[in-house]
């Protein structure tokens, strides 16, 4: 996921710098705004979050950048803070378990209007041994079907290591390699999706995972200026 870079900032000796950029800069906004997404969540329920679930808030609601979908420049896109809270605000997630080789079913009602709904599982994965080919131990997979029974696969990325691979666009597929899916459809139709998830591979037994959705509507949402101000 990315966040802002770009900044003015203070130097050793007095100094100042009118603009610099890099991650030092980047990773804390990021981390201010999982603050807040903590923050509101214990306010809204009473309780602490798991830090699964806000890191998938996080990431499914972030504004997309470059090709569509996931991709090795960006990850998920540019943070949104304000869509993560307000689908917190909304209560458009949810948790379950699984075993291996067992099958979950959750079926969500995606209301008219919508033009772009993202669905994401996440699942905080075990540790895997240092040096093996693949580092995903647990390995969870995601089908959504939608009202006129079309099956819809998550997004997956060619990790071959060659520039002109790893530049090219997200497909929809199975994912064997991270702890995230997520499924976009576009112009959704009202109604009653299903989410199958399924345990393809779980050593470890029984596993606990998240389930997210965004909603994106036609829609502006004034959140500055909030009166008095001027603007030329």
């Amino acid at each position: 996921i990315c966040a802002n870079g770009l900044v003015s900032s203070t130097l050793p000796n007095n100094g100042y710098i009118q603009s610099t950029s890099g991650t030092s800069f980047a990773a804390p906004s990021l981390m201010g705004v999982m603050a807040q997404l903590y923050q509101a969540y214990q306010e809204l329920t009473g309780t602490t979050p798991e830090s699964g679930l806000i890191k998938a808030v996080m990431l499914n609601t972030a504004n997309d950048m470059n090709n569509e979908g996931p991709d090795f420049s960006t990850g998920w896109g540019a943070v949104n803070g304000f869509r993560a809270v307000r689908l917190l605000e909304d209560g458009r997630y949810l948790d379950s378990t699984i075993d291996q080789g067992g099958s979950n079913t959750h079926d969500i009602e995606i209301p008219a209007g919508v033009q772009e709904v993202k669905f994401m599982l996440y699942w905080m994965d075990h540790d895997a041994v240092p040096g093996v080919a693949k580092g995903l131990v647990n390995d969870l997979d995601l089908v959504v079907n939608d009202p006129n029974s079309t099956s819809h696969l998550p997004w997956v990325l060619d990790a071959f290591p060659d520039p002109v691979t790893l530049a090219a666009p997200a497909v929809q597929g199975v994912d064997r390699l991270n702890n995230m899916e997520q499924v976009t459809i576009h112009q959704p139709a009202a109604g009653t999706y299903s989410l199958d998830i399924s345990g393809f591979e779980l050593p470890f037994g029984n596993i606990k995972y998240y389930i997210v959705y965004e909603l994106v509507t036609d829609e502006i949402t004034v959140t500055y200026p909030n009166g008095g101000e001027g603007l030329v």
